[in-house]
């Protein structure tokens, strides 16, 4: 009898037929998996820790000139952006990320226009670092034993106008073109005074692979010849202040600035004006004439210091500051005032140093009036004198100088005075003048020593004497001792200690 077939599922003979392989064949497989899961587990992390190239010293933007060949010297070298007078330093990038299995860093320099699309530029870079005649940079690195590199030595040397097709056709040939740009643009639109340096990276791995990394760029370079890229510069001003109500002319001297291209600005804080000026008034693109704008506050009472800027109107470029001060409104622009008030006081001065003489009468301490009928000074002298009776005939009227016009005013209103007639007339105190004459004969030639050292010289004039006049004069000059003796109203008498 036959026995009836057994049918198994599908799924129950798959499970068998796998059920039936040998041991050996399974451990195999399993080892397989597992290295080629090691493998792309391997790759995976260096993709996601893939090494990458950063700028660490950026360039320095102003100050750097381009030279042409044809100058015969040295391109110059590109200084570090924290460059300063004492400490230059070189722009320098570094490989930051993993580097176990970094074999080799290949890095390509080239130039390429600043404003995007970044294409390929004519200018060349030149350098110890750089292939005579190639117009770009290639450096090796060994990223094991330095990470980091500075481009020493690194200029930048123009190309003229007519050879600047033959440079982009060297770029082209040598396969440099970071952003694909294919060269589809002509050289009439390209920035001939500003560039940037692109950093082309390769990398190759210890089993050979090699990886290229996205191009990075550095910040642009301009040239210091050209006045539209130029570093602003104010020179000096010929006034630094000026009133708040501005226009104030300014000459500002400055390096070379584009006329239509150049603005002065004034600022403090959140107030910002403008100078005015026009086209007409640079000057041969190195000075400027301006008038200040006015202050936002024309009531101040002190005075106001700002800053003063030129700036470029294409790319925003500032110079460094420099200072004007806004003075408060001044309502005496002329400063009448102040040399009204510096006359006054010089005036107040002189005031006490006025002699006795140049004193106007109406200043004097006291004021006689004086009769119709005065007489004269020497009349009043013969006059109080009753023991010159001989010489009484002989009074005269000296002439008087201009210049003692004012002593004569003076000696004839002191001799209206009462008091001082009591005095001259007072025996007592002639008798005591006499004595001091006796005892100190000198006296008197000091006192006309004096006097015409006060008063000046005097000449007397005999000319209108009579002969008569004229010879009693002398004989009294000649002895005047034994007349006063012999007059009885000269007579001194002198007592003794013992008689008083």
């Amino acid at each position: 009898m036959a026995q009836p077939s057994r049918s198994f599922p599908a799924d129950y003979l798959r499970r068998g037929r796998n059920s039936l392989c040998s041991p050996a064949s399974k451990s195999s497989g399993d080892v397989s998996n597992q290295n080629q899961e090691g493998g792309d587990t391997k790759m995976l992390e260096q993709l996601l820790n893939k090494p990458k190239l950063v700028v660490l010293e950026e360039p320095k933007e102003r100050g750097m000139r381009f030279r042409y060949e044809c100058e015969g010297r040295s391109a110059g070298s590109i200084l570090g952006a924290s460059s300063t007078e004492s400490n230059k330093c070189q722009p320098a990038i570094e490989i930051q990320g993993p580097i176990d299995y970094l074999k080799k860093v290949t890095v390509t320099v080239s130039l390429v226009t600043k404003d995007p699309p970044h294409r390929p530029h004519p200018h060349c870079l030149v350098g110890k670092d750089c292939q005579t005649g190639s117009g770009i940079c290639v450096v090796t690195l060994n990223p094991q034993s330095n990470r980091r590199h500075s481009f020493g030595n690194l200029g930048i040397q123009c190309v003229r106008r007519k050879e600047l097709d033959v440079s982009l056709q060297k770029r082209r040939s040598q396969n440099i073109d970071p952003f694909q740009t294919g060269h589809s643009k002509g050289i009439e639109d390209m920035d001939m005074n500003a560039v940037r340096l692109c950093f082309q990276c390769e990398f190759e791995w210890d089993d050979g692979r090699k990886d290229s990394l996205s191009p990075v760029l550095s910040n642009p370079i301009y040239d210091k010849k050209a006045t539209t890229t130029s570093q602003l510069k104010i020179g000096r001003f010929n006034l630094y202040r000026g009133s708040c109500t501005g226009k104030t002319d300014i000459y500002m001297l400055c390096d070379k600035v584009q006329k239509d291209d150049i603005e002065i600005i004034f600022r403090r804080g959140s107030w910002k004006a403008s100078g005015e000026f026009a086209q007409t008034d640079v000057h041969r693109q190195i000075a400027i004439v301006f008038k200040t704008p006015p202050y936002q506050d024309q009531d101040i009472t002190e005075e106001v210091e700002v800053s003063v800027v030129l700036r470029r109107l294409s790319d925003h470029m500032e110079s460094e500051s420099v200072s004007f001060t806004y003075l408060p409104l001044n309502s005496d622009p002329y400063e009448v005032k102040r040399k009204r008030k510096i006359k006054s006081d010089i005036s107040f001065r002189e005031k006490p140093c006025l002699s006795a003489e140049s004193a106007p009468a109406a200043e004097l301490p006291f004021h006689v009036p004086q009769p119709q009928a005065m007489m004269s000074s020497d009349e009043r002298l013969c006059a109080a004198q009753p023991g010159t009776s001989a010489l009484g005939e002989m009074c005269y009227s000296e002439p008087q100088d201009s210049n003692n016009g004012d002593v004569t005013a003076i000696i004839n209103q002191m001799l209206e005075m009462p008091v001082l007639w009591d005095m001259i007339s007072d025996p007592s105190l002639a008798t005591s003048m006499l004595s001091g004459f006796e005892q100190d004969p000198d006296a008197f030639a000091n006192l006309d020593m004096n006097s015409n050292q006060n008063f000046g010289s005097y000449v007397q004039d005999f000319s209108h004497y009579s002969d008569l006049q004229f010879n009693m004069l002398v004989n009294d000059n000649q002895n005047p001792q034994s007349e006063a003796k012999d007059s009885p109203s000269n007579m001194v008498q002198v007592k003794t200690e013992e008689e008083l």
